[in-house]
């Protein structure tokens, strides 16, 4: 599924990337480096209705952006000295890049922690405890799941719409998915959902081959000096939409269900979605209550001594399968893409 805004985009990148403007003004907008945020990795990147393959990129890209970056003296740190880094404020001569993984998707037990292996590449993983254990789903993959199968699909008490091409389809997909959004709450999405899947006598869940790690890969992968595991809420709710109350008590139960199976309390967090809509200041305030030494949003942008400050809302450069080329990973990685994204701003806070 092509998307005109992606196209422009592209256009975009590349004219920056072969006129030679992203390596000249890399200086004055890579800032320190970057921290990547990727998802899923896995060999085959379809989803049933091509809607959620954008959170997907194969192991052989992964590992082309690593020899690529290591090739140019790039520095590939873990989150803890992204911290040093930025409290420093100094470049020592190379720039960094910090890989990182929201989710805990199982491909990045099978297929993204082999080439962190073979490369030497330091990596954290944000791990939401309610999808290990059952007590939240993947509710965007069951969403695309529902809506593939079914030729009707009413919310309930809610909208209602056709689904018997794949164009219908995928207008309800999104449909769905800004309403679970943006018109209920939190709390409301996964009675809703499971009634929805009742309804298309459809198990509220995910396929194995689309499911989290379990516990004991996760406790085989942090063994690894390479691994480090990050909180990343119990539930993956939009903090903004909870109390303060629940915010900690959402990063508070979380680090300590990860402490209980690995022996450590996670020192790095991500927030669920990551957006202005989904983590703000108040959050990031609590974040660092509950001792957290950074936290990651999912705005687009690099590293800069300006960070020193707001530690706890790093933003991350987004490499998905929309822009599965090095050329496009490479040019939002100096920073030339962050003013365009943010309305000028080169240095992204919350």
């Amino acid at each position: 599924m092509v998307h005109a805004a992606d196209l422009i985009r592209k256009a975009v990148m590349r004219l920056a990337w072969h006129t030679g403007f992203a390596s000249t003004a890399r200086e004055h907008f890579g800032g320190l480096g970057s921290i990547i945020m990727l998802h899923r990795v896995r060999p085959d990147c379809v989803s049933p209705l091509g809607v959620t393959r954008s959170l997907s990129i194969t192991p052989a890209f992964l590992e082309q952006i690593i020899v690529s970056l290591k090739s140019e003296g790039t520095d590939f740190i873990s989150m803890d000295e992204v911290v040093e880094r930025v409290k420093s404020g100094k470049r020592p001569g190379r720039r960094f890049v910090a890989v990182t993984l929201d989710d805990g998707y199982d491909d990045n037990f099978r297929h993204a922690y082999p080439v962190f292996q073979k490369h030497a590449v330091p990596f954290v993983v944000y791990v939401a405890p309610g999808f290990i254990e059952g007590a939240a789903v993947l509710w965007w993959e069951v969403v695309e799941s529902l809506v593939a199968k079914a030729d009707f699909i009413r919310i309930p008490d809610g909208p209602e719409w056709r689904c018997g091409t794949l164009s219908q389809k995928r207008s309800a997909f999104h449909a769905i998915m800004r309403y679970f959004s943006y018109t209920l709450t939190e709390l409301e999405q996964m009675p809703v959902l499971r009634e929805m899947c009742a309804a298309q006598d459809m198990v509220c869940s995910v396929a194995p081959d689309r499911d989290v790690m379990s516990w004991n890969e996760i406790r085989q992968m942090n063994r690894d000096p390479l691994c480090t595991i990050g909180g990343h809420t119990v539930h993956h709710y939009n903090l903004k939409k909870l109390t303060a109350g629940m915010v900690a008590q959402e990063m508070h139960l979380s680090a300590g269900m990860i402490e209980d199976q690995l022996g450590r309390r996670p020192q790095h967090f991500a927030y669920p979605y990551g957006s202005a809509k989904a983590a703000g200041r108040r959050e990031a305030d609590i974040a660092a209550s509950e001792g957290f030494l950074s936290a990651v949003t999912t705005r687009h942008g690099t590293i800069h001594a300006e960070h020193r400050d707001t530690l706890h809302a790093l933003p991350r450069i987004s490499i998905n399968g929309r822009f599965q080329k090095l050329v496009y990973a490479k040019t939002m990685m100096s920073g030339v893409t962050t003013p365009i994204a943010n309305a000028g701003r080169r240095v992204i806070q919350a």
